[in-house]
């Protein structure tokens, strides 16, 4: 994957984090069908992979 795809990514990834928030704090009766364990890990996954992706990009091939 290429600097900019990774970046790109990444950053409609965290616009999307960003509407989903605003979108939860202006229906806060909103709720999914399970547990807040899960939805808290679905949450930490979510916002790993997008650290992870805008990270990437500056690690050294050579590493």
């Amino acid at each position: 994957m290429t600097k900019k795809t990774s970046r790109i990514i990444a950053t409609v990834m965290a616009l999307g984090l960003i509407v989903f928030v605003v979108y939860a704090a202006e229906h806060p009766n909103a709720s999914f069908p399970w547990g807040n364990s899960l939805t808290y890990t679905l949450y930490r996954i979510y916002i790993g992979a997008m650290v992870i992706l805008f990270i990437a990009p500056f690690r050294n091939a050579s590493e």
